[in-house]
């Protein structure tokens, strides 16, 4: 029976390695996990988790072992209103458990702590593509930003000099 759980400090190393598997399944164009991904991305879970004010993650535990996560954080937006925003960082269940309702109730613990909170809008960055798309906008969600993405500094690359495209 999976069992959900505040993710805490010490679990950071579980769920980067989490977040490198979704990175696998569905990286962002551009971005990949690199040599220190996975340790760089340990050392800034736990660091976002000793400040349970700003930042929440709740971790699915199937017989003593993590097979899923969600992560989020508040902030306020300097100008504009509301001003209060929460953000879906990372959400991953393993393959195994997919279709049984985890992701669902990760999603669910998340969105109760950001109801606790002063948060008029919740956000989150996800690929481009009909799958994600219906799948937030199910939800709720609707298309805000379009981000653009271009790599820097790799020889050769005409793309990342900015030119030999129209914007």
């Amino acid at each position: 029976m999976v069992k959900y759980v505040v993710a805490q400090p010490s679990m950071a190393p579980t769920l980067a390695r989490m977040w490198k598997s979704l990175l696998e399944e569905e990286s962002p164009p551009l971005v990949e996990a690199g040599a220190n991904g996975e340790s760089a991305c340990a050392e800034t879970i736990r660091r976002m988790l000793e400040d349970p004010d700003r930042c929440a993650g709740f971790v699915a535990v199937d017989e003593g072992m993590a097979v899923g996560f969600i992560l989020g954080y508040t902030y306020k937006r300097p100008y504009g209103e509301p001003s209060g925003v929460g953000q879906i960082l990372h959400w991953y269940v393993e393959p195994v458990h997919r279709g049984a309702g985890v992701g669902e109730n990760l999603y669910t613990q998340l969105w109760n702590w950001f109801s606790g909170r002063q948060v008029g809008i919740v956000e989150v960055m996800a690929c481009d593509g009909p799958v994600r798309e219906k799948a937030w906008t199910s939800r709720g969600f609707v298309p805000a930003l379009r981000v653009y993405a271009m790599r820097v500094g790799r020889q050769g690359d005409e793309s990342a000099r900015g030119g030999g495209g129209k914007g």
